[in-house]
């Protein structure tokens, strides 16, 4: 046996309150809706802006990484004063001498050699280079102001 339907059903309200929605229940769920996709906007643009500025950071720590691991003359680390321009970048590297207080036992007197070789010196050279140290300070600036800076110690000669 079959159900049939009163097609006038639906004019005479014979339809139960759970078969749809009101318009009342629609409109809260819709600001419901928009308020979600508000927030979560806000959020999406903030974070849009944090990567920006973190993919300049990142080059800007290359870039300070590489200026630091790159080889400097030892003869003229005295006189190193570089600044430029990479990729929108600017950086400076300065080197400047360190004091360093530090107390280093004697050395023990070389062995004697029991045969020099012919046409040697009997006397050993001294070593005529002096070493000091230097603190290597490098600095890049980014566009938005902000300064990234790291510093090193190397050797170098003194004349």
């Amino acid at each position: 046996m079959a159900l049939e339907r009163d097609p006038l059903a639906f004019s005479r309200g014979s339809f139960t309150r759970s078969s749809g929605f009101t318009l009342i229940e629609a409109l809260v769920a819709l600001a419901l809706v928009l308020a979600f996709a508000a927030a979560l906007g806000r959020l999406v643009f903030q974070s849009h802006r944090i990567l920006l500025n973190a993919d300049g950071q990142v080059a800007a720590q290359v870039l300070l990484r590489s200026l630091l691991d790159t080889p400097l003359d030892r003869t003229s680390l005295a006189s190193i004063s570089h600044d430029g321009e990479t990729q929108g970048l600017r950086w400076s590297i300065v080197a400047v001498p360190l004091d360093v207080d530090a107390w280093l036992p004697p050395l023990p007197p070389p062995p004697p050699s029991p045969s020099p070789l012919p046409g040697a010196s009997s006397s050993p050279r001294p070593d005529q280079t002096k070493w000091a140290a230097f603190r290597v300070i490098a600095s890049v600036f980014l566009p938005s102001g902000q300064v990234i800076s790291g510093e090193t110690v190397r050797l170098g000669k003194v004349e």
